[in-house]
């Protein structure tokens, strides 16, 4: 009868492919949006939705484990997962949201290819993730290349802005989105972090 009421396992898991495949939504709007010649104002309104629907299910997954006596691996890891992904919707709705702020009609160099490394970064996470039970470690590595890779080019970026950009207040905005975006790939890397502990504590 106990085992009866105790939460099914496969919701956390469940709570985490969700979580992914929204924050992969944004990643695709975020990319269509930076890989465009102009601003597509439709697109950035479609991002607020899928992040307050990971806000709730941060919210569900942090209720529940404060009601579990028995979890699928350490509470700790679960909480840590689901905060750190949240954090990448965060920061996504952020990018989006200066676009908006600033009124920046038109595509920013170096953008575009970050943009497309976050983007590809996310769908690693997402295999990763949907992968949760098999342990596999290949899509955490593929991340952590892709995040050197966009190091790489946000340093080329902000080179090429101080060189080029004489408007302070112009270069300011453009600064600020090209470090989200870089910061947005380093969170990637962390969730990376941490599906790999998990894997490794549970090996």
């Amino acid at each position: 009868m106990f085992k009866k009421l105790l939460p099914k396992e496969e919701k956390y898991f469940e709570d985490f492919k969700e979580m992914i495949t929204h924050i992969g939504e944004m990643a695709k709007y975020t990319n269509e949006i930076f890989s465009q010649e102009e601003i597509d104002r439709s697109l950035l309104l479609k991002i607020k939705p899928l992040e307050v629907r990971c806000d709730e299910i941060t919210s569900r997954v942090v209720k529940r484990l404060n009601k579990t006596y028995v979890t699928p691996f350490d509470r700790e890891d679960i909480f840590t997962l689901i905060k750190k992904l949240d954090d990448i919707s965060d920061i996504l709705l952020g990018i989006t949201a200066r676009l908006d702020t600033y009124n920046i009609t038109k595509k920013l160099k170096f953008t575009d290819r970050l943009a497309a490394i976050v983007f590809e970064q996310i769908s690693e996470l997402g295999i990763a993730i949907q992968d949760l039970k098999v342990k596999s470690i290949n899509e955490c590595k593929a991340v952590k290349d892709l995040e050197m890779e966009a190091d790489r080019i946000y340093q080329q970026a902000i080179k090429d802005l101080f060189d080029t950009e004489k408007d302070a207040i112009t270069l300011i905005k453009r600064k600020e989105i090209l470090e989200l975006l870089e910061e947005t790939s380093d969170k990637c890397q962390v969730v990376a972090n941490v599906v790999l502990s998990i894997f490794i504590k549970n090996a």
